[in-house]
């Protein structure tokens, strides 16, 4: 029951009542805008809560909003968590009453709170009748994720190896050791390492920067650190105390060509920063849960969410769990079911895309390798262990894979009436609510703007079949400003916010491209490329159909080993290349394995779940034990594929 009370309002609190929401609803003195105040002051009740009192709880129908008069508010999570606190001059529950959702938090009062309370009725009739009230609400909303937005990118960067993992905290001696270390090798390869212009080095210098990668980047978990300090380590090998000066000349060559790529990466980060804005995938949501009442649709509608949206792979996962996991719940499928789809999915999706981030980031990669930008595109039908992952999936969500392992377990623990989630799962790393509702449209159209111009760009450049993403970019960020700042969802100077933390969030994968390539160039001036070349003419013998199924497998386990499929490409992909030109073999089939194997070397990596399983409120050892087997399967039958595509030449 709620404790509270409804005091009576006099003359004085009436007019001063009628000029705040005068104010509030921007509302001027024209007939219509005075009828809807009227209407306002007809409907609005003033409430008084107690010191402790909830205001409304989570579950509760959303029949009315609410506008603080005085007090503060204090919203709680799931679990009691106090996530947010609202003051005097604030408003809440605007947008589950507009949209018909559900209260999504508990709201208490801390000390005694008065509240204006305008029901839902008046509220729809107010936003069907003043264009500007509904744009405003949103524009709101857009605001106040504003923060969450920048702790998803942290997230993220996190997961990409450009940032600290709130698991480990690091400690002045421990940082000492580390540097220390690295300063310690620097200075061994300095004075020790051979001349590379007196002959090709020892195998063991030849090998030592990867070794020191694969080491640091295990024991540290940062990918980009690590790129530098190899990047340092191999160019000292080659050029000594003139190494700044050729880590200058390589980070300037690779700007120079690859300024194209780094545009369209740092632009996808805006376009997926809108889309994020816009909440369609909630609108999705909604269309489901009235629509769709099958396990088995509601599941393979979350993967075609995901196939729209397949431009970055944690952000999907992050959106698509936030939107389907209620979902899911309703229809009583276990989190270890619902987060193998969800989980892998994004991935096994946007390594397959043009115009996904990863793509992207592998079209520069590739282009660099070979001068041909259109290589990333043929090598696609030869990613065998994507596409094997998919039809996995797809058996799972109609019910024709066979359950095994975790799974298996989860299937009966649910059967039995137990939790939906396994023992362990922590659901309060990632806030379900943190995108609003918008509409579907808003999603739907700059794709389909995106993929259109992006062909007609390419295919008019170069007068064969071509994708052109730059192209393509420019004109769907021209085409969301007006579609998002028409519909007043935001302003103009909100859109350009966006843009610029998108681009913000892009800074650190275009970074690690860049150096990246830098190690790769620094490996090949030192002569590995020529070295293991050599060594694997010896070891096959001119049986070259062995290559493809050797690339895919020792890329796995170096992708397993590094958990960054981005630094294993921007090393893989270049030695792969060479040993195609080297042996006259298939570019496109070397790369598609290369490309294969960094996804399933990421799947097969421990480190992933840790991020994924609290965006898909599952306990990340159980995900990890539920997908292990299949991921393990899968890396075998694409590993049968790589050596039938190079025994029969495909």
């Amino acid at each position: 029951m709620e404790n509270s009370k409804t005091p009576a309002l006099n003359t004085d609190a009436k007019v001063i009542t009628r000029e705040y929401m005068k104010k509030f609803f921007q509302l001027d003195n024209s007939k219509l805008d005075t009828a809807l105040l009227n209407l306002i002051m007809q409907r609005i009740v003033l409430k008084q809560y107690a010191h402790n009192s909830y205001i409304c709880r989570s579950g509760d129908e959303a029949n009315e909003m609410y506008f603080i008069e005085s007090g503060t508010v204090l919203v709680r999570g799931r679990d009691g968590e106090i996530s947010n606190e609202l003051e005097n001059g604030h408003y809440f529950g605007e947008y589950a009453a507009i949209s018909g959702d559900k209260r999504m938090a508990d709201i208490q009062a801390r000390g005694e709170v008065h509240v204006y309370k305008l029901d839902k009725k008046a509220l729809l009739y107010l936003t069907k009748h003043h264009n500007g009230i509904y744009g405003m609400f949103l524009r709101n909303v857009y605001d106040q994720s504003a923060e969450k937005y920048k702790k998803l990118v942290k997230l993220l960067n996190v997961k990409r190896g450009l940032g600290t993992s709130t698991r480990r905290k690091l400690t002045l001696p421990s940082l000492i050791i580390n540097y220390a270390f690295v300063f310690w090798v620097l200075l061994m390869a300095l004075f020790f390492s051979p001349d590379p212009s007196l002959g090709l080095m020892h195998p063991v210098w030849l090998c030592s920067p990867i070794v020191f990668m694969v080491v640091y980047l295990v024991i540290t978990k940062r990918a980009l650190e690590t790129l530098v300090f190899s990047a340092m380590y191999v160019l000292i090998l080659y050029s000594g105390l003139d190494f700044v000066g050729n880590f200058t000349f390589y980070t300037m060559n690779t700007i120079s060509s690859a300024v194209d790529i780094i545009v369209i990466v740092l632009l996808m980060g805006s376009l997926t920063k809108l889309f994020t804005a816009s909440g369609s995938i909630n609108a999705l949501k909604h269309v489901v849960q009235q629509k769709i009442k099958s396990t088995s649709g509601t599941l393979f509608t979350a993967f075609l969410s995901m196939v729209l949206i397949a431009l970055d792979e944690y952000l999907s996962i992050l959106i698509n769990g936030a939107c389907f996991k209620p979902l899911v719940d309703e229809r009583r499928v276990s989190r270890e079911k619902a987060a193998f789809v969800m989980g892998i999915s994004p991935g096994a999706l946007c390594i397959l895309s043009p115009i996904s981030i990863t793509g992207i980031y592998l079209t520069g990669v590739i282009a660099m390798s070979t001068g041909d930008k259109g290589m990333f595109l043929q090598s696609v039908p030869y990613n065998f262990g994507t596409f094997i992952a998919i039809f996995f999936i797809l058996l799972l969500v109609i019910g024709k894979l066979p359950l095994l392992g975790g799974l298996r377990q989860a299937q009966i623990r649910v059967k039995k009436g137990g939790s939906l989630w396994p023992e362990g799962t922590d659901n309060d790393d990632i806030d379900d609510n943190q995108y609003n509702r918008g509409r579907i449209a808003n999603l739907l159209f700059p794709v389909l703007v995106l993929v259109v111009s992006s062909i007609i760009a390419g295919t008019l450049e170069a007068g064969v079949f071509q994708v052109n993403v730059l192209y393509g970019m420019f004109i769907t960020l021209a085409f969301v400003f007006i579609l998002y700042c028409f519909q007043l969802y935001m302003t103009p100077e909100q859109f350009f916010k966006n843009v610029i933390w998108g681009i913000e969030s892009m800074i650190g994968p275009v970074v690690i491209f860049i150096i990246g390539k830098c190690f790769a160039n620094g490996m090949e001036a030192i002569g590995f490329n020529l070295w293991l070349e050599g060594i694997v003419h010896g070891l096959i013998q001119g049986q070259a159909w062995l290559l493809p199924p050797i690339i895919f497998a020792v890329c796995v386990l170096v992708g397993a080993l590094l958990d960054n499929p981005w630094a294993m490409y921007a090393i893989g992909i270049p030695i792969a290349v060479g040993l195609a030109s080297s042996m006259d073999g298939n570019a496109a089939l070397y790369i598609g394995a290369v490309c294969a194997a960094g996804f399933l070397g990421n799947e097969l990596a421990p480190g992933d779940i840790f991020f994924i399983g609290p965006m898909l409120g599952v306990n990340p050892m159980s995900y990890y034990r539920a997908k292990l087997p299949y991921i393990i399967l899968i890396t075998v039958l694409a590993l049968g594929a790589y050596t039938a595509a190079g025994y029969f030449g495909i």
